[in-house]
């Protein structure tokens, strides 16, 4: 109870059926008034009055027997005869003594002194939500998530003890000054098993907080009380009720007939998932809400986890974080789902106090009984990464059981549960599952049954009846079924509402879109491609396919196709929702390196969604792009530890280390992600140039050769790697024949962005060469295929060698009127180097300086070390080059897109020659002689005959 100085309005702790504390009762006479220092029975000192209300008052006192302050309330003498008002009091000190539970409050003892009858309970200084609202209005999401916590905990409580509170509302609960939650008067409450006590012809409870079954005299259980705490859940993030009417009985009536407007439409501040937990606290039909108070707090817990459990034992520990961290070059929201009619599933999770022992899970092949070849195969995979949405969760590929399955069982095609079990018990699988589809009049039947996969006895056994366009949400619903026998405490809700969706009306989409995600997820571009195209055949306005097949284009290199694709998502981003737009917009501004609008983006998607791995994943990458390395690491170690076999997630740790140096590390994880997927050319990429960062050439080459075997890609990527090995090791003629026929290669093959790359890198082996005009025309060809910040560097460059600075700037005046500060600051290197070239070497380090305010990129560096050796500040020089080496990782490929750039590297160790030289250091001689030892192979670099005399 509030302590105060003044007499208000009975609260709801305070009142016997509190109901009257909001609609006094007329009923003749006043509250007994006891005086300050009386002593009630000779036990109860009266300090003062707290409150009164149509029941009676309720007073502070002092227990002089216990030595402590207890509310104590009596109830009016004219009411104390009553047969039904002695039973509701009766009714509510047995009910709160049923219920033990912290954010309930205690009733001590019902006692009869002096001619009055009362009760005594916990003294609670504080206030009660009414009047918190009326005095501060709305609460902020965080606080009123806080308050609903607790206030599921009680009603957890409560309901596991069968009692049903049924007259759930703010003055009804209590806030105290340490933010603690109690919820009082039981006197209307019932148990589930009673009649309850009511008045014939009146409504029992409050009218603004009565769910619609009680309006409608039907029998109250758990979920009236849910429908309660949905309503002050509304109040309190909104500061307003949901169904505003000229009186209460008008209110009442449309909560029976309509839904509640949701709190997000009122209120754009209040988080939309939320508004999503309201509006399922407020259906109208109690069975669309939630089933019991356990389950609104998981979701609760789930959008901001408290720390707390309930002392029921209903709700356990959550367990474990997002999943799936994408490619290092989008990541965007492509995570494989099983998807279905407007649902896409993928559960989501928050982090645990302890790690979960992890489950290996072998799915059988599950059983068609339909003759319809649209779910042959398509159940396995979505409930498979369904299953695995819980990280604890590990399954066993399902390619490689069923080559085990036919060793052990020659001739066999089918995957069956008695040879999932042959294989479970050979690999040390834990649970194996089984499945089967059936039509069911005019539905199907979805089922399946997990058991041990040793002595085969099962534990989660699951049916669900679906329409064909919601077979794979049923999937889904399954899935969260076995996982929580497996031990996962996500709530369901939670992963609907953190879940990525699409709207589609196309089974046929669906399962070409899931498929498409399966292919994308194990790095099979070309297969993703393919399926995702099926989709669009489909459904053309599905944007989550375009979405996902922009990630797919620029995961293979191919960037004018990503935008392309990019655009038409955004074309469609009316049939996204929120969440997909958020990761739309963000994967779009990563593509076009636009950092500081992707920080944005993916910021408010994971304030609004802080489970979202994807979400987590793109800050991350936005983050790289800035060329904060430490974050990236960070970011990509916590995604590998959540789920270590996604072959894409050690592959982004691999190319996170390489940028970052960390050779070693890179090879290894790289290597450890060919060992998944010998296939993937993004592994061999980031094996290679490590490999040739370590100082090892030849077993580049070797990972080169490998790599070219591997199709068209494969071998486009191998040119471009061969061809920066050549140039590093000045074998500048090898490295021209690469590229020409690479780049010939590509556009046969409609691969514009490879041509475009390798004209560009042509033109710097033509520089090398001393074949100025040759360089030239290697631009221009490069240029008319692409005029990414990369490619129109390089071709910059090479018109400034052939002295034509008009046209390398105009190309600077191209990248610095985009928006983005990655090709501003390379467009101030093209102007520093043209003041370079013209010996202007005091403009130059300016403009150097004003690029580095916009990037301070590894080229950058390196110019400035070039602008000061002109300038003769070799000690400034000295600096920059040895941040150069340290950086060594990032000039792999300078642009951070993995096109190989490693050939710019040894001049480093030429200028710092050059720098050291400068400040007569007897070492320059060791730095020339590295880069002599790199270039004497080929020897056709034209800094080499000046290096060797520098070394003599």
């Amino acid at each position: 109870m509030k302590d105060a100085g003044r007499t208000r309005s009975i609260s709801a702790a305070t009142a016997a059926g509190s109901s009257s504390g909001d609609q006094t009762l007329a009923l003749g006479s006043s509250v007994p008034g006891l005086k300050p220092t009386t002593v009630l029975g000779g036990r109860y000192e009266i300090l003062h009055l707290l409150g009164e209300g149509g029941m009676g008052a309720v007073y502070k006192a002092q227990d002089c027997e216990l030595d402590r302050l207890v509310a104590l309330k009596v109830i009016r003498p004219e009411l104390a005869y009553s047969p039904e008002i002695l039973k509701r009091f009766k009714q509510e000190l047995i009910l709160a003594r049923q219920v033990t539970h912290k954010n309930v409050i205690r009733i001590y003892d019902l006692g009869e002194a002096d001619g009055l009858k009362f009760l005594t309970m916990e003294y609670v200084e504080g206030s009660d939500l009414k009047t918190l609202l009326r005095e501060q209005g709305k609460f902020a999401p965080a606080e009123a998530v806080r308050v609903m916590q607790q206030v599921c905990r009680a009603l957890d409580a409560s309901h596991s003890e069968g009692v049903i509170h049924r007259d759930l509302k703010p003055s009804n609960v209590m806030l105290n000054k340490q933010r603690k939650v109690l919820v009082m008067d039981f006197g209307l409450a019932r148990t589930q098993d009673s009649n309850g006590l009511t008045f014939t012809g009146a409504l029992v409870g409050t009218p603004e907080y009565m769910a619609p079954e009680q309006a409608k005299g039907q029998p109250v259980d758990a979920q009236s009380d849910i429908y309660a705490a949905g309503l002050i859940f509304y109040e309190l993030l909104t500061g307003k009720m949901p169904y505003p009417a000229e009186s209460a009985l008008q209110s009442l009536m449309r909560r029976t007939q309509e839904r509640a407007v949701p709190v997000s439409q009122l209120d754009n501040s209040v988080p939309r998932v939320l508004s999503g937990i309201v509006s399922r606290c407020l259906e109208p039909e109690r069975r669309n809400r939630y089933q019991n108070a356990a389950e609104l707090l998981a979701d609760l817990e789930a959008y901001q986890p408290s720390g707390a459990q309930s002392s029921t034992g209903v709700l356990r520990e959550r367990v474990a974080v997002p999943r799936l961290y994408k490619w290092l070059t989008i990541v965007l929201a492509t995570a494989l789902v099983a998807t279905a009619g407007v649902t896409a599933w993928r559960k989501l999770f928050r982090a645990p106090e302890g790690p979960h022992a992890t489950v290996s899970v072998l799915v059988s092949d599950f059983e068609n009984k339909t003759s319809e070849p649209v779910f042959d195969g398509t159940l396995e995979p979505a409930f498979t990464v369904a299953l695995e949405g819980a990280p604890f969760i590990t399954s066993y590929n399902r390619d490689q059981a069923h080559k085990l399955a036919t060793r052990l069982q020659p001739g066999a095609t089918v995957l069956s549960e008695q040879l999932a079990r042959l294989v479970a018990t050979r690999e040390g699988i834990g649970t194996v599952v089984t499945g089967s589809i059936m039509r069911d009049g005019g539905t199907y039947r979805v089922s399946v049954k997990a058991e041990d996969g040793v002595t085969g006895k099962a534990f989660s056994n699951r049916s669900q009846r679906a329409d064909k366009k919601d077979v794979l949400a049923a999937m889904g619903n399954l899935a969260a079924q076995v996982r929580r026998a497996l031990g996962d405490t996500s709530p369901e809700s939670i992963q609907l509402a953190a879940a990525e969706t699409f709207t589609t009306g196309s089974l046929e989409a669906a399962h070409e879109y899931a498929v498409g995600q399966t292919a994308q997820l194990a790095g099979r571009w070309n297969d993703a491609i393919e399926h995702f195209h099926k989709a669009l055949e489909f459904d053309p306005r599905m944007g989550r396919a375009y979405a996902t097949m922009a990630v797919t284009y620029y995961n293979m290199g191919q960037v004018q196709q990503a935008g392309k694709y990019f655009q038409l998502a955004l074309a469609n981003i009316d049939r996204m929702s929120d969440r997909e737009k958020y990761r739309t917009r963000g994967g779009y501004y990563l593509l076009i390196r636009n950092t500081d609008k992707a920080i944005e983006e993916q910021t408010e998607l994971v304030k609004q969604y802080p489970a979202d791995s994807a979400g987590l994943a793109n800050l991350a990458l936005a983050y790289f792009f800035r060329r904060d390395m430490g974050r990236a690491l960070e970011e990509a170690r916590k995604g590998l530890a959540i789920y270590p076999k996604n072959i894409v997630q050690r592959s982004n740790l691999g190319l996170y280390a390489m940028y970052a140096g960390d050779f070693d590390t890179a090879i290894r994880e790289e290597g450890a992600v060919l060992e998944m997927n010998s296939s993937l050319v993004m592994a061999y990429m980031g094996t290679a140039l490590p490999q040739l960062g370590e100082g090892h050439p030849e077993q580049a080459i070797e990972t080169y050769g490998r790599l070219e075997k591997l199709g068209p890609q494969g071998a486009s990527a191998a040119a471009s790697g061969l061809a920066d090995v050549a140039l590093y090791e000045g074998r500048v003629r090898d490295a021209i024949k690469l590229l020409e026929k690479g780049a010939s290669e590509d556009l046969a093959n409609k691969n514009a962005d490879g041509a475009a790359n390798k004209l560009a890198i042509l033109a710097q082996a033509h520089l090398l060469a001393g074949e100025t005009m040759g360089a030239v025309r290697a631009a221009d060809r490069a240029l008319l295929q692409s005029k990414e910040t990369g490619v129109t560097f390089w071709a910059a460059r090479a018109y400034l060698e052939a002295n034509n600075s008009k046209r390398a700037l105009a190309l600077a005046q191209q990248l610095s009127s985009k928006l983005e500060s990655d090709p501003q600051a390379y467009a101030k290197l093209i102007e520093g180097e043209a003041a370079l070239k013209q010996g202007n070497a005091q403009d130059a380090i300016r403009l150097f300086t004003e690029s580095r305010k916009l990037a301070d990129t590894w080229m950058g560096r390196f110019d400035y070390a070039r602008a000061y050796i002109a300038s003769g500040a070799f000690a400034e020089a000295e600096s920059d080059l040895e941040v150069c080496q340290k950086r060594r990782g990032e000039a792999t490929a300078v642009f951070l897109d993995e096109a190989p750039s490693y050939f710019v590297f040894p001049a480093v160790y030429y200028y710092l020659g050059r720098a050291q030289e400068g400040l007569k250091s007897p070492v320059s001689k060791n730095s020339y002689a590295v880069f002599v030892g790199i270039k004497e192979k080929g020897g056709q670099d034209p800094i080499l005959a000046d290096a060797r005399r520098r070394l003599k």
